[in-house]
């Protein structure tokens, strides 16, 4: 897989949904459905954006706000639930990973009161309320190679990373599209010379 790299699969900046971090959390969610859309009625053949890439006053890419971000904010108090149930369900040896789930989800409420009142909930957070500075195993160099790049995502179980051009952010990658790249090389591999499929090897 080293004839790829990283800035032939990447997404340029200014292709991808982006918005001022002084938006709003609505508006967010807004840019991203509307690029969603867009990015379907002008390239069928588009996979569909997952996130939205957040600028600064200045123009400049400092993160992205994702579907996992945005439905993180409704349940601010997750973080806090979910490290007592952890600690408490790690020193109890014969507890399960579902039982610690299921106190997590019971304790929340996630699905109960907070989504009623969603709307209202969410009205007063702004963009910069949740994003944080991207850290480096979310930032992948333009010219790295695509093994580097699968390393990153499955390792930190991404759906995409951020990619840098002399430590500016000037794209991203999408794990779909990574994807797609390994299938095109695993299918063209198991092409033989006169187009027929290479027989298994017993090595």
């Amino acid at each position: 897989m080293a004839d790829y790299l990283v800035k032939d699969l990447m997404v340029l900046a200014e292709d991808y949904a982006s918005i001022p971090i002084d938006a709003s959390i609505l508006e967010g969610i807004l840019a991203l459905e509307q690029a969603q859309q867009r990015a379907f009625r002008e390239d069928p053949e588009r996979h569909r954006d997952r996130a939205v890439l957040v600028k600064d006053p200045q123009g400049e890419i400092i993160g992205k706000l994702s579907m996992w971000v945005i439905i993180g904010c409704l349940e601010p108090s997750y973080d806090r639930v979910a490290g007592g149930a952890a600690s408490s369900m790690a020193s109890s040896r014969s507890g399960s990973a579902r039982a610690m789930m299921e106190e997590m989800v019971g304790a929340s409420h996630l699905w109960r009161s907070r989504l009623r009142n969603i709307a209202d909930e969410t009205t007063h957070l702004k963009i910069r309320d949740l994003l944080h500075p991207p850290r480096n195993k979310e930032l992948i160099d333009e010219g790295a190679s695509l093994e580097k790049a699968i390393h990153q995502l499955v390792a930190g179980h991404f759906m995409s990373l951020l990619v840098t051009r002399d430590d500016r952010i000037v794209g991203i990658l999408r794990l779909v599209d990574v994807f797609e790249a390994v299938c095109h090389k695993i299918r063209r591999e198991d092409v033989g010379p006169r187009g027929g499929v290479r027989p298994a090897t017993t090595e």
